[in-house]
């Protein structure tokens, strides 16, 4: 009779195997440029997997990170509301009260 020990060892053992053959592109070759021997568990694979590619993963704003984009002295109003509509489409959840109010505090021209 197997233990459930048993029984993760070889589901860790098949992870290991069948995770990878889903891999394409940079996480393919990411994966074929390994050491042999240096994976170790798939918990391994996974942490291993996540640490090389999580900075790829653009980060999602909240609406009050909008107050902190400023236009600055030497750019125009339609510069800073080009980069402004560029980093409000980064933002999770968007509310456009709040859209509108950190894109106008921020407006040096009061005037469009």
């Amino acid at each position: 009779m197997r233990s459930n020990m048993d029984l993760f060892i070889q589901d860790n053992h098949v992870m290991c195997k069948i995770l990878p053959a889903t891999f394409k592109g940079s996480v393919r070759a990411w994966y074929n440029n390994l050491e042999p021997g240096s994976i170790t568990s798939f918990g391994d694979l996974c942490a291993k997997l996540v640490a090389r590619f999580n900075s790829s993963i653009p980060a999602k704003m909240s609406c009050i990170e909008l107050f902190g984009i400023t236009q600055a002295k030497d750019k125009s109003s339609k510069a800073y509301l080009k980069r402004f509509n560029k980093e409000m489409l980064m933002v999770e959840n968007l509310i456009e009260l709040i859209a509108s109010k950190a894109l106008i505090s921020e407006v040096r021209e009061k005037t469009l």
